[in-house]
């Protein structure tokens, strides 16, 4: 090739790259939706074909862990990149320091169009977390109801399982839909991040007409549970089932608990079916293609397991396991999937290395696209998860709760004991893993303090 063909052919290939349109990007976030409650994770009853069909199209991850079993600090976690201990939000009781770098605030100086629909992520409710626009808030279907003289009814029922006095068509669900299907409309020309927050299926368990009796009679999959179990667990469990949300869980009966799940599987269906109208919605606006979609979930349900419902201060997998699903056509080989442990934290590197944003030194988690591209590599040899004074590792084969200040704790043998009924933590045969894990518990602590606020060294110091 002569001087002046290869010049033109380098212009040409600069120019195309900068025609490129950016990529889009759409996360859809279930709350409280536990990782074996949809089809394409093993569940043969509950319906969810569209979330099936977008994990066949793109990554399913097997054991996706969150950081906290509570709304707040795990969805600050997902925007941030960051820890709780680090970010500063170990529960729904704190508030978002303004000074940290969102997803948002990344985006939107790439000139991205930024906006939330649903349930606010942050907390105050108030705080946007650098999203250029709240198509709606939870306050807005509030507003949506009242003007067709309806308002939503307190948590009635047992154990909170009433469906609501209205069909699909005027519920949270599809009217959080629509507005994200006018802001995808609206965004054809424009790279764009749309982060649905649904709230279902988190309790109460009130799906609307016919999701309430979509499930009614179906033979479920057991909850995971044992007599005399608590006996062995710290005593906050065992409180727990005394009194949670109002309600002495020892009285739910299995025609209770049969109950609860079907309204719990309905509301995952309903999902299922408006996710399908935000997805056909890129198809229809021609930026599918371009369009990355993220499927999570900010924690899990308990669901009957150890006798409990809704979710706690608990570190079960039934609540800091959640599913995990991405989409992204040319880049991610339809189908894959990867069994090994990763993070929530690492959702955030993941994104900005797929849209082509550099990610932030602030950011302690590790892009996924490496295992994306190897599913046989290992990411990960541990997982975290806090809550105030609690703190989980979780390995494969092991799992340690550490309760701060106590002398109490929880330890679980994974492969003997998958469904963390014994607590084998003051089992003395236990006593070198014990100490193994709470070596990579202090690890993890020592060595994720904030990386934007790094000591600094006086000068005058020798």
């Amino acid at each position: 090739m002569t001087r002046r063909g290869f010049l033109g052919s380098a212009v040409g290939v600069m120019a195309a790259q900068a025609a490129a349109p950016k990529w889009n990007l759409l996360i859809i976030t279930n709350d409280q939706h536990r990782a074996d409650c949809l089809g394409c994770y093993g569940n043969a009853v509950v319906k969810t074909p569209v979330l099936d069909g977008l994990a066949a199209e793109g990554v399913r991850f097997e054991n996706y862990f969150v950081h906290a079993p509570q709304c707040v600090p795990s969805r600050v976690s997902m925007h941030t990149g960051r820890y709780p201990h680090t970010h500063r939000v170990p529960s729904n009781a704190y508030m978002l320091p303004d000074s940290e770098l969102t997803l948002a605030k990344i985006l939107n100086a790439e000139g991205y169009r930024t906006a939330c629909v649903g349930e606010m992520p942050f907390a105050p409710r108030s705080y946007t977390g650098g999203f250029q626009r709240v198509l709606a808030s939870n306050r807005d279907y509030d507003k949506f109801l009242a003007a067709r003289g309806l308002k939503f009814p307190a948590a009635e029922g047992r154990f909170q399982a009433a469906p609501v006095p209205w069909s699909e068509e005027l519920d949270e669900t599809a009217f959080f839909a629509g507005k994200a299907r006018e802001f995808i409309r609206a965004s054809r020309e424009t790279p764009f991040f749309l982060h649905i927050n649904f709230r279902r299926p988190h309790h109460p368990f009130n799906p609307p007409a016919p999701y309430d009796k979509m499930y009614i009679g179906a033979k479920f999959p057991p909850s995971h549970k044992r007599e005399g179990e608590m006996a062995g667990k710290p005593a906050a469990q065992q409180a727990a089932l005394e009194k949670s949300v109002g309600f002495d869980l020892r009285t739910m009966s299995a025609a209770d608990l049969d109950l609860v799940k079907a309204y719990y599987y309905g509301m995952i269906s309903l999902n299922d079916k408006y996710i399908g109208t935000v997805l056909e919605e890129l198809r229809a606006a021609g930026v599918a293609d371009r369009t990355m979609v993220v499927f999570n979930a900010d924690h899990g349900e308990m669901l009957g397991d150890h006798g409990l419902l809704f979710k706690g201060s608990y570190m079960y997998d039934g609540v800091v396991k959640v599913p995990f699903i991405v989409r992204a056509p040319g880049k991610i080989a339809p189908g894959t999937v990867v069994k090994g442990l990763v993070e929530e934290v690492d959702l955030l590197p993941t994104v900005l290395e797929v849209l082509g944003v550099k990610t932030t030194a602030a950011v302690q988690g590790k892009s996924l696209m490496g295992v994306v591209k190897n599913p046989a590599a290992r990411h990960k040899t541990a997982v975290f998860a806090e809550y105030p004074a609690i703190k989980m590792v979780r390995t494969a084969e092991w799992k340690l709760v550490h309760y701060v200040k106590s002398r109490h704790g929880e330890l679980y043998d994974l492969r003997r004991d998958p469904h963390e009924l014994t607590n084998v933590y003051a089992d003395p045969a236990n006593a070198a893993v014990l100490a193994e894990m709470f070596a990579l518990l202090a690890d993890w602590q020592a060595g994720t303090g904030d990386p934007v606020l790094a000591p600094v060294r006086d000068p005058e110091e020798k």
